[in-house]
């Protein structure tokens, strides 16, 4: 009874494998009557979840194979001004998954003869056709973008930029890519990640194009950017420190994250001294002096900042972040100069007009400076509104509100 049982389970172990077997060549057959990849893939379905086929090469080749001749299939019809939009984006997608299949099969191909000796079946072909298809890649994946799958856009351009690295093709692809193309794609695949909300991925292919050489300003305010929305704190620490160092004496966000990012860790001399240095190495930066007065500001520090505002006013007087900040201290000012005043009517009429009055027209007029600069200044409009109530000043209190009812 043992004996008929065994042999009951060896013969359905050979039933099973020999009927997978079947599934492949069957599936064979449709790939190379032109079936469409979605045909071939039905077709050798089961044998991709069967123990005797799964590792087989033969089962992704097929569907690989069925995926790049749709997508040449689609180029015979393109040279003919037979396809649309649609089925550009449908043959750029069988050209990814044919890829993807490919890459599968090729560390599976290794077939033992007669005489015991391993050799590959399939991979020559595989290689020529990935290696063969190098330029589709970039074009293909432009197809998708442009079709809003940034995910496939973000994988073609991914292969694009892998293939050249890899020794197997290097004599498969027509024609090499210099570094600054293939960092250029890199950057492209961050902006199709971040398209599709996928932020870190976003972030790997940024840092990826700048560390192949795309070092551009875009690429750090982009890795900030998307490194912000990811939450990794570090990442943004990294890109602004070496984007302090290439565009910091023209852009003076970067020391801002610099400084941010130690706020954050309750480090504040670190950024007091990262601002100093900052300013040392460009003292005519009149924006440093705006972010060491707000850096000034903090609970935790609490010195006086309105030096730094005034001094980045004398460095630029049309920085409209610096006038802001000055009126903003000089609002300040007037105010507790209003609420301590006496009760007294004759007392309160003199503190108004020798004290109060000619300084929070000095906020007034840095406001309005301001706000001639940049007019959507919601803060600077809300405070000059509250400055002209105060100042009984109805005509521009009007004005002001008017200007706020247009935000």
């Amino acid at each position: 009874m043992k004996k008929i049982s065994i042999l009951g389970v060896c013969a359905l172990i050979g039933l099973g494998a020999a009927a997978q077997e079947t599934v492949l060549k069957d599936a064979e057959k449709l790939m190379k009557k032109g079936a469409t990849l979605t045909e071939v893939e039905a077709a050798v379905k089961p044998a991709m979840s069967d123990a005797a086929t799964q590792n087989e090469a033969m089962t992704y080749y097929l569907p690989g194979k069925a995926g790049f001749n749709e997508y040449d299939n689609g180029v015979a019809k393109e040279a003919l001004g037979q396809l649309s939009d649609e089925e550009k984006v449908g043959r750029a997608k069988a050209l990814l998954q044919g890829y993807n299949y490919m890459m599968k099969a090729l560390p599976l191909d290794s077939v033992v003869d007669e005489k015991g000796k391993v050799k590959t079946k399939y991979s020559k072909d595989i290689i020529n056709t990935v290696g063969g298809h190098f330029n589709d890649y970039y074009s293909a994946g432009a197809e998708l973008y442009n079709g809003k799958d940034f995910a496939g856009a973000y994988d073609l351009w991914g292969a694009y930029a892998a293939l050249p690295s890899m020794p197997t093709f290097a004599k498969a692809i027509p024609v090499m890519p210099s570094d600054t193309v293939v960092a250029e794609v890199m950057f492209n695949q961050g902006l199709a990640a971040w398209q599709g909300d996928d932020f870190n991925g976003a972030l790997k292919a940024f840092m990826n194009a700048k560390n192949h050489g795309y070092t551009k300003k875009n690429v750090y305010d982009y890795g900030i950017a998307v490194a912000t929305q990811a939450g990794n704190d570090a990442a943004v620490n990294e890109l602004a420190t070496e984007a302090q160092a290439k565009y910091g004496d023209e852009d003076p966000n970067y020391i801002g994250y610099i400084i941010n990012g130690y706020i954050k860790n309750k480090q504040y001399q670190q950024a007091i001294d990262a601002i100093d240095q900052a300013i040392a190495a460009n003292p005519t930066n009149s924006q440093y002096h705006v972010i060491k007065g707000i850096l000034y500001e903090q609970d935790e520090i609490g010195k006086d900042a309105m030096p730094e505002y005034e001094k980045a006013v004398e460095l630029d007087s049309h920085n409209a972040s610096a006038l802001y900040q000055l009126g903003r201290m000089y609002n300040n000012k007037a105010l507790n100069i209003y609420n301590d005043a006496p009760n007294d009517n004759a007392e309160f009429n003199r503190v108004f007009n020798e004290e109060f009055k000619p300084v929070m027209l000095q906020a007034v007029d840095l406001f309005e400076r301001s706000l001639a600069i940049d007019e959507d200044n919601i803060d600077a409009l809300k405070l000059l509104e509250n400055a002209y109530y105060l100042l009984n000043d109805d005509a521009n209190l009007n004005a002001t509100k008017a200007r706020l009812g247009g935000n």
